[in-house]
């Protein structure tokens, strides 16, 4: 017979048979808290049967396969959309498409097998100890996803914690903190059945709980307060491919092109702003290029003039001027119509703007027309205004924060994210997208506005609350107030501190197992 948690005992087979369905267990429920399905408050448990699987596991190897297994279930579940994506726009039957997702799943799964693989590790030693190291051992885990196989920090697990005082706690932590509440209470509800002392572990399960209540309430955001500075965010659902895409062209068909410069303008002008607005159309949706088009280029140019704004714009510009090179990028004119700023994307979308080495580049499909040529940017720029001054970042740069926080470092008293998820059609990407920028607001204490060619168009403030925004999927003008603010948080100041030492705490208790293991091993050894 072997033992398991829950006071069970099953014998070798059946053991074997619930860790995998744990495992299995852990992966559904981790894809149940995000929007797919937008079960949240499974959050809170989302790891006990994963964790209650590798704490009674004996063999390390099985706990990689284990965590591996959790790891296929969330990533092929939660980004099932970039099957849709490659078929659609990259060209590829089902069968390439499903291959791209199991490689690119399998790929990011041993970052989930190395955090059971190392709970085992320490389990075997002390159950307790690897109980209580699990939640640290995840931050590291999520903290390198952030940053290995190019990085993709996409539905990490603090992401789903949805109170609005507890999601204040990433003006400290970032979205590690967030996730590490979550991992630590899956572990505490599981303390009371792994423990020696059940009523101490229940006890402990209480003061948990309440202390989270504690917390929400304490940190909980003081109401609304009015923007006393104007935004335009216009959201002009441009098609993304064929020949309806094609007509957005200004050298074939400026009208669609003129009807947005029209509406924009009538917009600035109805709002009757003190002060110059910020005027924002989406990340580059139509083959509108600032550089080479002198059509768009004065079109630009006479819609910061007539408006009276300041225009930020996504458009393709070309480093050094070599049609080989295209950069996504997005342009700041200021009211008199000069370019105040030109910010080139630094991290690439996968697959969107480049392929990645590991998935046999000029092999797969394109999505986009340029897809494997674009050329990231190298530097963060802010453009200052008499205003204040702002920090402008494209689509997937919203899901890093260390990325964003530098803007703010920068001197950045406004975010503005353009973006363009209408290559996410209808699944849930585009909401998982929208409330992971929704963070940056918090991480950094600075208003968010989020433009976006076909949804979600919204305006955040400090606090992650959405004050305004647009239907999805149609034709949109959101006008609404923000401030510019200087406030400067523990996160922006300080980064990633806390995921650091969690990630430090986690290496420790492995070092510390392995060296408590080698003694025993030359303690017995000498008996």
């Amino acid at each position: 017979m072997k033992a398991f948690p829950f006071n069970l005992r099953l014998t070798h087979h059946q053991a074997t048979a619930a860790r995998y369905a744990g495992a299995l267990l852990s992966g559904f429920l981790l894809v149940s808290v995000f929007p797919l399905l937008r079960w949240t408050g499974l959050v809170w448990v989302a790891l006990v049967p994963l964790l209650a699987a590798l704490l009674y596991e004996t063999r390390p190897a099985r706990g990689f396969v284990l965590g591996y297994l959790t790891g296929m279930v969330f990533f092929a579940g939660n980004c099932y959309w970039i099957m849709s994506v490659m078929e659609r726009y990259g060209g590829l039957n089902t069968l390439v498409s499903g291959g791209i997702l199991i490689l690119f799943a399998g790929l990011f799964s041993v970052i989930p097998a190395t955090f059971g693989l190392a709970v085992v590790r320490v389990a075997r030693q002390s159950r307790a100890f690897g109980l209580c190291l699990s939640p640290f051992l995840w931050v590291a885990s999520e903290w390198a996803r952030t940053y290995l196989f190019t990085g993709f920090p996409w539905d990490l697990l603090g992401y789903a914690v949805r109170p609005e005082g507890l999601e204040q706690l990433a003006a400290f932590t970032g979205i590690y903190g967030l996730s590490f509440l979550a991992a630590a209470t899956s572990a505490i509800f599981l303390s009371p059945f792994v423990l020696r002392r059940p009523k101490a572990a229940g006890l402990l399960v209480a003061l948990w709980v309440l202390g989270l209540v504690a917390v929400n309430r304490l940190l909980e955001p003081p109401k609304p307060t009015p923007g006393n500075s104007e935004a335009i965010l216009v959201q002009p659902n441009v098609p993304l491919a064929g020949a309806a895409a094609n007509q957005w062209a200004p050298w074939i068909n400026p009208l669609p092109l003129d009807h947005l410069i029209q509406a924009s303008i009538q917009a600035a002008r109805q709002l009757k702003a003190s002060a110059p607005p910020l005027l924002v159309w989406p990340e580059d949706s139509a083959p509108f290029y600032y550089d080479r088009d002198p059509i768009f280029h004065a079109a630009l140019k006479r819609l910061a003039e007539a408006s009276g704004t300041y225009v930020i714009a996504g458009t393709v510009t070309f480093k050094d001027g070599r049609l080989s090179m295209p950069q996504n990028s997005a342009v700041i004119l200021s009211p008199s119509g000069t370019l105040l700023l030109r910010y080139d994307k630094i991290h690439l979308v996968p697959f969107g703007e480049y392929v990645p080495w590991w998935a046999f580049p000029g092999k797969t499909g394109k999505i986009t027309a340029q897809v494997g040529n674009f050329v990231p940017g190298a530097r963060i720029r802010v453009a200052k205004t008499a205003e204040g001054t702002i920090g402008v970042f494209i689509c997937y740069e919203a899901i890093f924060p260390q990325l964003v926080t530098k803007f703010v470092r920068a001197g950045a008293q406004v975010l503005v994210n353009i973006s363009d998820d209408g290559w996410y059609g209808k699944s849930s990407a585009g909401d998982e997208h929208f409330w992971m920028a929704r963070f940056r607001a918090i991480e950094n204490h600075r208003f968010l506005l989020r433009d976006t060619n076909d949804g979600i168009t919204a305006i955040i403030d400090p606090y992650g609350r959405v004050t305004r925004r647009l239907p999805r999927r149609r034709f949109g003008i959101l006008e609404g107030r923000f401030r510019y603010l200087n406030t400067e948080t523990f996160y922006t100041k300080y980064g990633d501190v806390f995921a650091g030492l969690a990630t430090f705490i986690a290496l420790a208790g492995l070092a510390e197992t392995e060296i408590a293991r080698r003694r025993r091993e030359k303690a017995k050894s000498l008996a």
